[in-house]
Parts: structure tokens; sequence; C-alpha cells
């Protein structure tokens, strides 16, 4: 009687942790996207809407080559996947830009490494209705950082596989601009009609806060109205020529009119987008939303969840399963023994003494 109670105990014990561990699990992996989402600012118009996207850095294996780093690179994977199909379907985006840093070892890829990294790359990031997109590359993907060498090799097949569809101009009113800091170059391939456009740079790197003879000309032949960068996997919002930055953490949006800026405050403005990987370590991490309506910018971030909080969630609960595990079989198993023991006394005890 006592072991058929019992039996029906641990039943149920450990169907109660199997249940709690699905709904952790539903929790993780698709309730706190939507929780998250819930948090994102909507921006009320009907105008052309930017999703930006910096320094994903879809993890290589070179630089992880521990037992758990094909688990490090799927969870990472299906993380960035997530999140950029939450931002798509909130942003409905006109045009996605991708600011650098697309993958983490693309400089020192092997062509058969580099090809499995694009694969990746493009199954995360991969939307057949929101083709407009615009790639430029980071220290990560060509090489740069430091003062690194930047291959031609390095560049070309970068260039071959995110920017030869890549958007220039889109409905006669924004114009692109490239702008790689590390090569002290950028794209202005029509120059004549720069003046008709709503001029928007988009750069890996940060510009406004280094100056220098690229800055100048770049100011001179491009005078963009907006500039986009990643880089420093931070929020922040420069305006040129005051020194000012602001830390932009805040659930809010900010509203910029772009032409009194320039016309009036002769100033330029530049925004840095923080990384929207988990991996580099930041706690605040998303990805950009912008719209523009004529010459006026709305801006916001949208806050992703904090991973690595929720992957030591997984930790502590399996700790807390395995040491509930084994103070249970303690407990259930020492009064079996006991009543086994006291079962075989009393038969001896009772056999008739002659």
């Amino acid at each position: 009687m006592i072991m058929a109670s019992l039996r029906v105990v641990n039943r149920l014990v450990c169907r109660g942790f199997i249940v709690l561990t699905l709904l952790l699990m539903f929790f993780n992996e698709v309730l706190i996207y939507y929780i998250a989402r819930s948090n994102w600012q909507k921006i009320e118009y009907n105008c052309t809407r930017l999703l930006l996207i910096a320094d994903p850095q879809i993890l290589g294996t070179s630089y992880d080559r521990s037992y758990h780093g094909p688990l490090a690179r799927y969870d990472s994977d299906k993380f960035l996947q997530k999140s950029f199909e939450h931002a798509v379907s909130f942003t409905q985006p006109h045009i996605i830009v991708f600011l650098g840093d697309l993958l983490d070892e693309g400089n020192i890829a092997t062509a058969q490494e580099y090809q499995l990294y694009v694969k990746r790359f493009k199954r995360i990031f991969q939307n057949k209705k929101f083709t407009n997109r615009v790639h430029v590359p980071g220290d990560n993907d060509i090489g740069g950082e430091n003062g690194d060498y930047i291959s031609n090799s390095n560049l070309r097949r970068f260039e071959n596989e995110f920017m030869s569809e890549d958007l220039f101009d889109y409905d006669n009113h924004l114009r692109f601009f490239k702008i790689n800091r590390m090569l002290l170059d950028f794209t202005n391939p029509d120059r004549d009609h720069n003046a008709e456009r709503l001029r928007i740079g988009v750069s890996h790197a940060p510009l406004l806060i280094g100056g220098g003879p690229l800055l100048r000309a770049i100011i001179s032949d491009l005078d963009p109205h907006i500039i986009f960068t990643g880089h420093w996997h931070e929020s922040r919002i420069f305006i040129y020529p005051s020194t000012k930055v602001i830390n932009f953490y805040e659930n809010t949006v900010r509203h910029f009119d772009l032409k009194g800026l320039k016309e009036q405050d002769h100033s330029y403005l530049e925004i840095m987008v923080p990384t929207c990987s988990y991996r580099m370590g930041k706690s605040k991490i998303g990805m950009g939303y912008a719209v523009l309506e004529n010459y006026d910018l709305s801006y916001t971030v949208l806050w992703l969840p904090n991973r690595f909080v929720l992957l030591f969630v997984y930790v502590f609960w399996g700790l807390f399963v395995l040491c509930g595990a084994i103070v249970y079989k303690m407990m259930t198993r020492c009064p079996f023994r006991v009543a086994k023991r006291q079962t075989v006394y009393s038969r001896v005890s009772t056999i008739p003494q002659f």
C-alpha cells in the first residue's frame, strides 16, 4: 500500500517538473518576444519606414571551438531570427539597412567557411516580401580594425554576396550613400542630382565624432541630412559641429527636423544603432526603427530581450530539478528500506520458539 502511494506521488512529481519545464521553455522561447514587442513604440506615419540592423555578427567556428560551440551558434542564430521576424512584422519596413559586422569572422574565414556563414546569415534574415536592402561592410566582415590589412578578396566577396542588389535611390526621394571609414571611401555615383534627394549616409563606424579629412569630404561632397552607424554596440545620437552626445536608451520616440537642423542650425545628425546580438555582452540590445515623412525623422529603438538572463534561468532551473530529484529519491527510498527491515524483523520475531 505504501509503495503504491509513493509511486503515484513519484509520477505526479515527475509530470509536474515536465509541465513546469515546458512552461518555462514557452516563456523563454515564445512569450518573451511578445512581451518585448508590447513595449515597442508605434510611429503613426504612413511614410518611408526603415529597419536598421547593426552588428548581428553571425558567430563563426574559429574563435569558439569548445564543446558547446555548436549550441551557442544555434541559440544565437535562433535569437536573431526570431527578433528579426518580430521587428519586420511590427515595422513593415520599406527598406532594411544592415550597418556592418554582419559576420563575426568574415575577415578571417576561408572560402568554404565564408559561404557557410553567408548561408546562415541569409537564412536568419530572409523575407521574400521585404527585399529593398542596403548593406555596408564592417571590420569583422572585411578587416580594418586598428589598422588591420583589408584584402581586395575580402572586399570583393562581401560586395558579391551582399551588395550586388543593394538599393541606391528609393521612390525618387531618398538616396543612400555607403561610407567606409576603414578605407576612407564613400559612394557618390550621381552627384549632379544629389540636391534633389534626401541624403542618407550609412556607415559601420561612427563619423561625426572622429572628424578628419574623411568627414570634411563627406560634408563637402555628400552633405547628408542624416547618418546611421553602428560599431560601438551602443545607442547614441551625435550632433556636429557641437560636441553634444546623447545616450539614447529610453523607450521613446525622438523627432528631428532634418531640414531645419541643416539649414537653420548648420548641424549634422548621426544616429548610432545598438547591436542586436546578445553575444556582444551588452545588457541593452535592439534594432533601430526610423520613419521619414518628407524631412521629418522619427526614430526609436526596438529593444530586445536580454537572452543571457533567460539562459541563466535555464541553468538555475536545471540545477534546481537535479537537486530536487536527488533529494526526492533519497526521501522516498529510505522508507522502503526501513519498512523492509521492519517486516523482516517482525517475521523473525513471530517464529515459534521450541
